[in-house]
């Protein structure tokens, strides 16, 4: 038996248009300059700020690395004419792909900039420094958890299943995994327990999408609001009256030794949780199997051309099944990962982190690897923006809350470039 499924065709021009690529290096180019002018230029050329390299905790600490102390004014010169010259690119090249991607490096790098401004001597903040190695383990935390949701997103979208119930499946898994692991003290089982509960969610939106030919968007969008709003009540009659039913334990890092040690990176990648590990594990086999095996061939086949694909034998609806289950399952261990790493649960803590996946899928375009780097790209933004709090920049925190948020519904409506989907992505089969 063979299938013939047509390569992916890369963006045109058509799916791009000149003027929208051209719009978003323009807006490149203005950040660019706010960024080396006011945060640099404006900091003043006297102005120092700190970069350090050990994280906060000591325990495993690596190799220690001294204080770099740069000249603030300098510093953001460079990074805003960094973000000129990938504005420049986009405008002279108007590339067809990789917009959204020179995009989030320029969230991270204007991030990056405000950071240095805020945390400069005689600035706004009483933090004079800024700790880049705890920047990037708190970063990798959310990461981690951003990819869960999108390789979710990639198994059920790749066969055709649109699963915008990613931020409810986090919900059920943290919920029930803070519960395994505040009773049994094991995060190997909350996490089993956790897929269980993701699986099912996933076996929920199946049924109603596949049997029942249900909008999936709106089978999705209801599960969220169900699991916002059941999370909630049972917080207060759970978890309220029992507090040890939650109390907030946070998974264990697992550092390996000797890499572990290497200063910045070490802590970074290989100081961490076994969920962590978990997720690279998962990168590698999603990848595998959705573009070396004959599962993954029927799996893109179903996604591009059901009805192709049922002529040469293959079960389309088992497919979809099967896959946006999978898909339930490693969001339910998302939930469980972001709980072990933010410890006790509270209702609307995961704060749309599944629509944040889903952009970076997305942003991604669908395969495992290129939403690994979107994941991360979002990630670092929101991180950031969280963080920036504490350093007192004069932005009101709900404006600094709203960034990751802007950024995702850019994505998600198209304005910064056009990806083309699976074919048929989010589209009922009928059996013929």
């Amino acid at each position: 038996m063979s299938i013939d499924v047509k390569p992916e065709t890369p963006v045109t021009a058509a799916r791009i248009p000149v003027g929208r690529t051209r719009g978003i290096g323009v807006i490149m180019l203005v950040i660019g300059l706010f960024t080396a002018l006011v945060f640099g230029v404006g900091s003043g050329f006297s102005a120092h700020s700190s970069l350090t390299f050990n994280p906060v905790s000591l325990t495993n600490a690596p190799w220690r690395v001294g204080t770099l102390t740069l000249l603030t004014a300098w510093s953001n010169v460079v990074l805003g004419l960094a973000i000129v010259a990938l504005g420049v690119d986009v405008l002279a090249r108007l590339p067809r792909r990789g917009v959204m991607a020179r995009f989030g490096v320029v969230a991270v790098l204007f991030f990056f900039a405000l950071l240095l401004w805020a945390a400069r001597t005689t600035g706004p903040s009483q933090i004079n420094f800024v700790n880049l190695t705890a920047v990037l383990i708190g970063s990798s935390a959310l990461a981690m958890v951003l990819v869960f949701g999108s390789l979710s997103g990639v198994m059920c979208e790749r066969a055709g299943v649109v699963n915008i119930a990613i931020e409810g499946q986090f919900i059920g898994g943290a919920f029930v995994g803070s519960m395994v692991a505040s009773t049994a003290h094991n995060f190997f089982l909350a996490a089993i327990v956790g897929a269980l509960v993701g699986g099912a969610l996933g076996l929920v939106l199946a049924f109603l999408s596949l049997r029942y030919l249900s909008d999936q968007i709106i089978v999705g969008v209801v599960l969220v609001t169900m699991l916002g709003s059941l999370s909630s009540y049972l917080n207060l009659q759970v978890f309220t009256p029992f507090p040890q039913y939650n109390t907030g334990n946070l998974a264990p890092n697992l550092p390996i030794p000797l890499l572990s040690k290497i200063p910045v990176i070490g802590p970074v990648f290989f100081d961490q949780t076994g969920f962590f590990y978990l997720m690279i594990v998962l990168v590698a086999l999603v990848s595998f199997g959705l573009f070396k095996t004959r599962w993954g061939l029927r799996v893109r086949a179903v996604g591009e051309h059901p009805q192709a694909a049922a002529s040469v034998g293959i079960k389309v609806i088992g497919v979809r099944y099967a896959n946006v289950i999978m898909g339930g399952a490693i969001a339910g261990v998302g939930g469980v990962a972001f709980m072990a790493s933010q410890g006790q649960f509270q209702p609307g803590y995961t704060s749309g982190l599944g629509y944040i996946a889903l952009a970076a899928l997305i942003f991604g375009r669908w395969r495992p690897s290129g939403a690994v780097v979107a994941s991360v790209l979002f990630g670092l933004s929101v991180y950031l923006a969280d963080n920036l709090q504490t350093y007192q920049v004069p932005v009101p925190t709900e404006i600094l809350g709203m960034f990751p948020y802007v950024i995702t519904i850019a994505v998600v409506s198209g304005l910064i470039g056009r990806v083309r989907p699976p074919a048929a992505d989010g589209l009922p089969y009928k059996r013929d």
